[in-house]
């Protein structure tokens, strides 16, 4: 018999939607039964007509230049019948790339990592009279988008109790719900280095405070605005760390003015270190990418969110308020503030700690791909309760 087969459907509008089936893929790569299985990861999107085909180019664009044009999109497009006349009428636009798609691969199990993915991969799977089950993965943290909620899936993963309690209210039966967490990579689970250990390694001090900055992989928005504000605060003790990521623009300047501020600095630019960076720092600056909030969570490192995407992720935000695991600031003067205050509060960093290692999920990547690996006939999933 030849190995079961497990497709991916995402999008890289954004990285979460990669990195989350990444995140899958590699729990699926450790396990012993590996050569039971295989999967196959496809931005199924960019292989459609246009404009579908042209969908990252043109969300990344509208993040860079009309964020708020790109957050009445997501608005206006946010109701169950509004969703479902969208997939309608963008029939012609996907039906036959993912009809060759799924001939091709013949996949005995569906994995999507996209709201939009969810209805197309079912309207397909009728087409062709497939029986392979359709797992979705729901990625943000809050109230979400009426495009994730796809009742005839098979199953419906949440991360979050939020989440589970949106589908269930839009008409998934409870125990197609399961509440398993972000998928986050495996290899934040695993980290076993102490801070003490990171910061030798690294190259930061024992001494002070270490403050991480992000923005996701591409380094933008607020980024660079929030530097230069924080380099020149007057922080005390404090040690600064910016990952610029794909942002080699930014990360030159960084580097050529750091001397300039009044704080040490570390300019990083796309770097793997991100589970060590989180555990070395005493306190972490980030947009609202549900990556990025879940990674902090099974770090325990308390944050500050202090930019969203419009629309996606204000439910991040509303996350993070809800459950005292971060403070929210909106503006450059709020988050110089929040980090000059925080830095002398270490009771209040420790209960943001506290309240992340409550709700974290660190085994969520393992936990899914037993969900998947039972979806596809191998074994029956450990975790397949709903709400679990």
């Amino acid at each position: 018999m030849h190995p079961r087969r497990i497709l991916f459907l995402i999008s890289d509008s954004g990285g979460g939607h990669r990195a989350g089936a990444e995140a899958i893929a590699a729990a699926l790569a450790e396990r012993p039964d590996a050569d039971a299985f295989e999967y196959r990861i496809e931005d199924a999107l960019v292989q459609c007509r246009f404009p579908l085909s042209a969908l990252n180019t043109g969300y990344h664009l509208a993040l860079k230049y009309g964020p708020f044009v790109y957050g009445a999109l997501y608005h206006a497009t946010n109701g169950e019948r509004r969703y479902r006349t969208l997939v309608e009428s963008c029939n012609s636009l996907y039906r036959k790339a993912l009809l060759r798609l799924m001939r091709s691969y013949n996949p005995d199990v569906i994995v999507s990592v996209h709201p939009l993915l969810n209805h197309v991969a079912l309207r397909v799977r009728s087409e062709l009279g497939s029986r392979a089950p359709i797992v979705t993965v729901i990625t943000d943290l809050g109230r979400v988008h009426a495009g994730w909620i796809a009742p005839s899936a098979d199953a419906i993963v949440v991360p979050s109790a939020e989440v589970r309690a949106c589908a269930i209210e839009r008409g998934v039966a409870p125990q197609k719900v399961h509440l398993l967490g972000h998928p986050v990579h495996p290899r934040f689970a695993d980290y076993d280095e102490s801070r003490a250990q990171i910061r030798e390694r690294l190259g930061l001090p024992q001494d002070r405070k270490v403050v991480v900055l992000m923005a996701g992989g591409e380094g933008g928005g607020k980024l660079s605005r929030i530097t230069d504000a924080i380099g020149t605060a007057g922080l005390k003790n404090a040690h600064v760390v910016v990952c610029t990521g794909r942002n080699e623009t930014l990360k030159a300047r960084l580097e050529e003015t750091s001397g300039a501020f009044d704080v040490p600095m570390t300019v990083l630019g796309f770097t793997h270190e991100v589970p060590a960076l989180m555990r070395a720092a005493d306190l972490l600056v980030t947009k609202a990418g549900p990556g990025a909030i879940a990674e902090a969570c099974v770090a325990a490192v308390p944050m500050i969110v202090y930019d969203y995407v419009p629309g996606q992720e204000r439910g991040n935000i509303d996350h993070v308020r809800r459950t005292g695991i971060g403070e929210v600031t909106l503006s450059v003067n709020q988050t110089v503030r929040a980090v000059q205050r925080l830095l002398r509060e270490p009771r209040q960093l420790e209960r943001m700690s506290e309240c992340e290692r409550n709700i974290a999920r660190p085994q969520a990547s393992r936990q899914i791909a037993d969900l998947v690996i039972g979806f596809a006939g191998i074994r029956q999933p450990q975790y397949a309760a709903a709400g679990r």
